[in-house]
């Protein structure tokens, strides 16, 4: 699934899975997205047992054409896609 960001499109992978809503630190670089300090620092450990400190945050504007929204997301590094949206 993708979602327009300003003139960017970006991968979305939604996840019931995961209890967060993240993204990669270079699509919000690609996107020009400010980022926020992170008022409740955590880490986050993914599948290959690779442990992340969350940081910051930033607020996604996110488009699918049928449902559009501001979605606060955890800023992390990774490959797998530009955003991870995860259960409220």
């Amino acid at each position: 699934m993708f979602t327009k960001i300003g003139d960017e499109n970006c991968e979305v992978i939604v996840d019931s899975e995961s209890s967060i809503n993240a993204m990669s630190s270079k699509a919000i670089e690609r996107c020009g997205l400010k980022t926020i300090p992170h008022l409740h620092l955590f880490k986050v450990s993914w599948i290959n047992s690779t442990t992340l400190e969350v940081k910051q945050q930033c607020l996604v504007p996110v488009d699918f054409n049928f449902y559009k929204d501001k979605i606060w997301c955890d800023v992390v590094t990774m490959d797998m896609s530009q955003i991870i949206l995860g259960r409220p």
